[in-house]
């Protein structure tokens, strides 16, 4: 009679295994570094076709957009590439001081020009706290950080869409076909 030998899953985390600060991460998003936003809808709907199920693209508008450009830009994105799973998230600022809420990653309060406000994003489904207080231009120190380093470098580093990158995109994909 042949044994069976039982094999032990690994199960990939992300955070620092040393100070049990980890979480379970199901998905994968490419690196949102790359400044040209048509590049970066490009890269994602090739790693797309290899995840499907496990790959979201984050597209994170810096200012407010009427319903009819956020429309133009998602259609022309799904219409023109392979993109299963698409995201549109605004970052979010919040006034500490005078409550006045602004669609965009600020350091200061638009309104009353506090240095004490929120910066908030949406990480997986939800809105969440990344950092508070004395935010520096860079987004990358704060007084209260609440997102462990890995994920505050990337929140700094993200492509922040506006309505002029909407117009270059929804252009150039009209050109090309």
């Amino acid at each position: 009679m042949e044994t069976v030998k039982k094999v032990k899953a690994k199960i990939f985390v992300n955070g620092d295994p040393l100070s049990k600060r980890v979480f379970l991460t199901s998905g994968f998003q490419a690196p949102f570094q790359e400044g040209d936003l048509l590049r970066q809808i490009d890269v994602n709907s090739h790693f797309q076709s290899y995840a499907t199920g496990g790959s979201i693209f984050h597209i994170f508008t810096a200012e407010e957009m009427e319903p009819e450009e956020q429309e133009r830009l998602i259609f022309n994105i799904i219409k023109n590439f392979p993109i299963q799973y698409l995201t549109k998230t605004p970052f979010l600022t919040t006034c500490n001081k005078c409550g006045h809420k602004m669609v965009g990653r600020k350091t200061k309060c638009e309104r009353c020009d506090s240095e004490d406000v929120t910066l908030w994003s949406r990480p997986i489904g939800y809105f969440r706290p990344v950092m508070r207080g004395k935010i520096e231009k860079n987004f990358k120190n704060a007084k209260y950080l609440f997102w462990l380093s890995g994920r505050i470098e990337d929140f700094a580093t993200r492509k922040e869409v506006k309505k002029k990158d909407v117009e270059e995109i929804v252009n150039e994909l009209s050109s090309i076909i």
